[in-house]
């Protein structure tokens, strides 16, 4: 029987305005964000919209809403659920929504019952696609363009846009996203968006209904960041000459679609930044079915991350570089990575990955503690509970049991201690922007990779110019 060494790692801390804390809303009520605007000034976000007359309505009803404090239903708030504060000039956010009649365009009655009534629901996407296009372009060319597009459809369009053969509904045309091609237009008309579906603004009303406090969170932190003047945290101890990256893989949408495409979805720095990037063709390892990349490709990806460490950082190389990836590395694609490196000291390239059937049974009703690292006895495998039961608010804020993720440092290029890289791994599960929830389960590094790749498939079959701003893809 394998004996295993236990070790819980604490909760690491976010840095905010004016201090640190370890949940992102506590931190928020207490410190404000850690930068917004121009040393800490109050935000102006200006947003535009997209929709019908009704649903656009609903959304600035629930801006105007959020003017003001939103209590939670429970009697008896949570330490994870706090009302949310509000915004305006008295707000933690320091931040306020600015709404102009002229940011503002909404889909006639006409071209809805038109969407309705075409024969297949490819032609209703592509149909509402295009009048997005146009929209938004006109909006992003407005003299100051907003700084955030929202787009909010009635029930009605989703329906006629939504295939309800299948198993997880999607609006698509073909092998077109319509959240994909949303963001595109965002990149192609330099302006990030937010969608809101009608099922966010139902609140409660069913098994998938958020409280309204919960969606008024999630929409000011995520509109902070989109709005391109600041980050509502950073994370508290990551040195600022270390530079973090993960990559992973997205299938072509365009040519030979046996074919896949690295995308190494993002690279965070100490400092708070992070940004995008897109990499070489991939190579399918038959036996494993796993995608690795060849030498070339490799070297190639890593000059392109440094090159742009580089710019972020007025020419100066890091002193450590950290390697996330979903797959153990393959001999060309660790040479790749290491010459690109060059004389970088400190090395640490670590596979992340889930489904090992690993379980720790904790004693009581609670799961394990979030944090919490198994290591099996003689092996250099690690399984971390990035969710489990959270000192830092008293309770275990999951819906089901949770099960740890496999970290797995290199072989053969590994700097850093274990435990280290775990602690690492801990806090990049508290750097998803586009929600407030204490944490994900897995890394923004690896987790953020999936989601960008879609984008950039799309991006790539219409030759629209790949940015490097992750708020373009949330």
């Amino acid at each position: 029987m394998t004996e295993f060494y236990a070790k819980w790692l604490g909760e690491p801390s976010l840095k905010f305005g004016t201090g640190e804390a370890k949940d992102p809303r506590a931190g928020l009520l207490q410190h404000g964000p850690w930068s917004p605007g121009d040393g800490g000034s109050h935000t102006d976000i200006y947003v535009g919209f997209l929709g019908t007359s009704q649903s656009i309505s609903a959304v600035k009803s629930l801006f105007k809403e959020m003017e003001t404090a939103i209590p939670r239903k429970d009697d008896e708030p949570q330490r994870n659920k706090p009302p949310f504060p509000g915004l305006g000039e008295d707000s933690p956010f320091k931040a306020s929504f600015v709404m102009l009649d002229r940011w503002k365009w909404e889909i006639p009655q006409v071209d809805v019952n038109l969407i309705a009534d075409e024969p297949t629901t490819d032609d209703s996407v592509r149909m509402l696609l295009d009048l997005m296009e146009k929209y938004i372009k006109n909006l992003a060319e407005d003299d100051p363009p907003p700084n955030v597009i929202v787009i909010s459809l009635p029930p009605g369009i989703v329906d006629a846009c939504t295939h309800p053969d299948k198993s997880r509904p999607k609006m698509k045309a073909g092998d077109t996203d319509f959240h994909d091609r949303i963001k595109t237009f965002g990149l192609e008309y330099d302006v990030p968006t937010q969608l809101i579906r009608p099922s966010s603004l139902r609140f409660g009303k069913n098994e998938d209904g958020q409280e309204k406090a919960q969606v008024a969170w999630n929409l000011a932190v995520a509109m902070l960041y989109k709005s391109k003047e600041g980050h509502p945290w950073k994370l508290g101890h990551l040195e600022n000459d270390t530079c973090y990256a993960g990559i992973s893989f997205y299938r072509e949408r365009h040519g030979d679609q046996s074919r896949t495409h690295a995308s190494l979805a993002q690279v965070f720095l100490g400092t708070g930044e992070s940004f995008v990037l897109r990499g070489d063709p991939a190579v399918k390892d038959d036996s494993s079915g796993n995608n690795h990349l060849t030498k070339d490709s490799a070297k190639d990806i890593v000059d392109q991350i440094l090159e742009q460490y580089k710019f972020k950082r007025r020419g100066a190389q890091p002193s450590r570089f950290v390697l996330h990836k979903t797959s153990r590395f393959e001999p060309e694609e660790r040479e790749g990575f290491k010459e690109a490196a060059g004389d970088i000291d400190k090395l640490d390239f670590v596979t992340i990955r889930e489904g090992d059937p690993i379980r720790l049974y904790a004693s009581g009703n609670y799961p394990p503690l979030r944090g919490t690292v198994l290591t099996p006895q003689g092996e250099d495998k690690h399984f971390l509970y990035t969710q489990g039961y959270t000192p830092a608010v008293q309770t275990y804020p999951g819906p089901r049991i949770p099960t740890p993720i496999t970290v797995e440092p290199d072989p053969d290029v590994c700097h850093t201690s274990y435990e280290d890289l775990c602690r690492e791994i801990l806090s990049f599960t508290k750097l998803d922007w586009n929600t407030s929830d204490f944490a994900k389960k897995k890394p923004v590094t690896i987790k953020v990779a999936r989601a960008v790749g879609a984008i950039l498939a799309e991006a790539e079959k219409r030759s629209i110019k790949v940015k490097p701003q992750y708020y373009y893809y949330m």
